[in-house]
């Protein structure tokens, strides 16, 4: 049955606090011999809503550094859920949010579901001519102040300007979510995008591998590998050391599949994020992948949120009336 380990579905911080489930265990499942980590359901407005490591990230970056600010400050497309993300957060933290989007306008911006779901949380937009991620985190640099929490792109601390202790730390929130892979499951199956997410995995197995003996990831867009190797240095894991296989192979830099691809698939009852584990579920199931022995789990890093369940918990309807 789908749900979340909230037990109360509220931005208000006086009815709850969604630091305080951080360290919470998302739920292992099987379903028909293969087991599932259901990172998904780590959903403060419940299933459906905006939900996912990506969400607990976040989480904690905003409760780490909420202290002095007024407002959250972030650059994405319209497509990234990072829009919506950023004011959900933010408004539970009781901040502003000023979102730069671009090479769209007021007129239109409200016809995709990340803007608009932020517009419902308050959220300000503020326009430039294109679209290109570069120019959008230019603006950001430029209109930050010292009073502006600053979302980087990816949801992520860039280790490269944050120090080590930050960098971990930000790892931290998820690393033990490995702790309760079942003992029989010896292949480990992740989604690779951003590999943020991924890093708080490795950060976990490379602790404590349980019983895995092969990691095997799936690249969604253009390869990070070696950023990801970099990064976990600095945080002090060997990624040349890890007690496993790690094996890697990219849907994108194939050309099974770009990034921007939608692959809706469905398997015993879940639905997939079709800009991520859609894409990895299909491929896998054509590779034959679904063995039904019980040694295989696949690592949800999160659903796709749906406007229908986020919408009651809207903080300023009036915005999409």
């Amino acid at each position: 049955m789908s749900q979340s380990i909230f037990k109360t579905l509220s931005t208000d911080r006086k009815v709850v606090k969604w630091e305080d489930y951080l360290r919470h265990l998302t739920p292992v499942e099987n379903h028909q011999g293969v087991w599932f980590k259901r990172e998904d359901y780590f959903a403060p407005l419940g299933y459906g809503g905006p939900n996912g490591s990506k969400m607990r990230q976040l989480i904690w970056v905003m409760s780490k550094n909420r202290g002095g600010k007024s407002h959250v400050l972030s650059g994405a497309s319209v497509r990234s859920p990072q829009l919506s993300m950023s004011a959900v957060v933010g408004a539970h933290y009781g901040l502003q949010t000023r979102l730069i989007v671009g090479a769209t306008k007021p007129s239109s911006i409200m016809r995709h579901p990340n803007p608009y779901v932020a517009a419902g949380f308050g959220a300000h937009f503020e326009y430039i001519n294109v679209a290109y991620n570069p120019a959008l985190q230019r603006e950001v640099k430029r209109l930050t102040r010292p009073d502006s929490l600053v979302v980087e792109y990816g949801i992520t601390l860039d280790h490269k300007l944050h120090e080590p202790e930050q960098v971990l730390g930000f790892h931290e929130a998820g690393a033990h979510q490995t702790a309760n892979i079942p003992d029989e499951v010896t292949n480990l199956i992740v989604p690779a995008g951003s590999c943020n997410s991924l890093g708080s995995i490795l950060l976990g197995l490379s602790r404590d591998s349980k019983n895995i003996s092969t990691l095997f990831t799936v690249g969604i867009g253009p390869s990070k590998q070696s950023w990801l190797r970099e990064r976990m240095a600095t945080i002090g894991v060997d990624t040349e050391k890890l007690p496993f296989l790690w094996k890697h192979f990219s849907l994108h830099d194939t050309g099974y599949s770009t990034y921007q691809d939608m692959v809706h698939e469905r398997f015993d009852g879940i639905d997939f994020h079709p800009t991520y584990e859609g894409k990895c579920i299909r491929w896998l199931k054509e590779k034959g992948w679904v063995n039904g022995d019980d040694t295989s789990m696949f690592w949800i890093i999160g659903s796709e949120p749906k406007t229908d369940v986020i919408k009651p918990f809207f903080t300023h309807p009036e915005a999409v009336a």
